[in-house]
């Protein structure tokens, strides 16, 4: 067997090093977390735990991880100090007093209604968590069906069974998501191909705030939502291999940016236009991106 140089041996060794891989677990039931969205402090690297709580993330760069999930606090913790066991402490919520009433009739109205032939573009992640979020603004007609009853999700996968998340956000006083409306995930799960995937709410009991709230939808960076791919290079005739992360969720193009956000590198910021450049449809280009939600109100 051939001896590896010095140089290749350290490389190796270093590369090692760098890969972290810990398991999250609920510090009070010690029951692991799944779909923890992680990322590196300060640096454009992140990823998500899987359905049994485990991770592993690049720590080359970087001191601290922070780490988010509905119904925990958020973490930072030094990376240095990370053994194989992240702890995550579950919230303190109060629960609403509830109020029984009979309802003779039930009543329903549709907010966001898209055809698909209104969807031109899908999106899907490449190599980290991110979300993209729009927000609904209240309507005094939505007092007499406040629930939520269903989301409906134009959503195209080149692979079977791949998992996306819903979260639910107020809004801060800066316009951007702010705390968790809901404090549980919402996991869907599609078939491979271009379908519309409806979320059931219905058993949830959550009411439409007055004051608004963000729809975001999830992207998981997890093994079974990995698919390789291709890219053409610009003024190329080569092409790069890249893998993304499904499934993709499609928009609709937009005049205004102003109910549109989108989470990466751990913040919230305004969505971008598209440009000749994304390799979008002509009818996008110079417009924003609004997720294409359908969501069915009850009484």
């Amino acid at each position: 067997m051939k001896k590896l140089p010095p140089l290749i041996i350290l490389l190796i060794s270093n590369l090692g090093f760098c890969q972290l891989k810990a398991v999250i677990i609920d510090s009070e039931t010690k029951e692991k977390v799944p779909y923890v969205n992680i990322w590196v402090e300060n640096e454009n690297i992140g990823t998500t735990s899987n359905e049994i709580g485990v991770f592993s993330i690049d720590t080359s760069i970087g001191k601290f991880l922070i780490l988010s999930s509905l119904g925990y606090e958020n973490k930072r913790i030094e990376i240095s100090t990370i053994s194989d066991i992240i702890l995550l402490q579950p919230k303190l919520t109060e629960l609403d007093e509830v109020v029984l009433s009979s309802i003779k009739k039930q009543n329903e109205i549709v907010i966001g209604k898209f055809n698909d032939s209104d969807i031109g573009y899908y999106y899907a992640s490449l190599d980290k968590p991110e979300m993209k979020a729009r927000f609904f603004p209240f309507d005094s007609t939505y007092y007499k069906t406040p629930y939520l009853k269903k989301l409906k999700f134009r959503i195209y996968s080149e692979i079977r069974n791949a998992k996306f998340n819903i979260r639910l956000y107020s809004i801060g006083n800066d316009g951007k998501p702010k705390n968790p409306i809901y404090e549980k995930n919402i996991i869907g799960t599609v078939k491979k191909g271009t379908n519309n995937v409806e979320l059931d709410l219905s058993n949830l009991e959550i009411i439409f705030p007055e004051t608004g709230f963000f729809i975001s939808y999830e992207w998981l960076i997890i093994k079974d939502n990995s698919y390789k791919t291709t890219f053409p290079i610009k003024d190329s005739k080569k092409r790069i291999e890249k893998i993304m992360y499904e499934p993709k969720v499609g928009f609709l193009p937009s005049e205004i940016d102003e109910n549109s956000w989108t989470y990466k590198d751990g913040n919230w910021e305004r969505v971008e236009s598209f440009t000749e450049e994304s390799n979008s449809p002509q009818r996008y280009i110079n417009k924003f991106g609004l997720l294409a939600i359908e969501m069915t109100l009850t009484n």
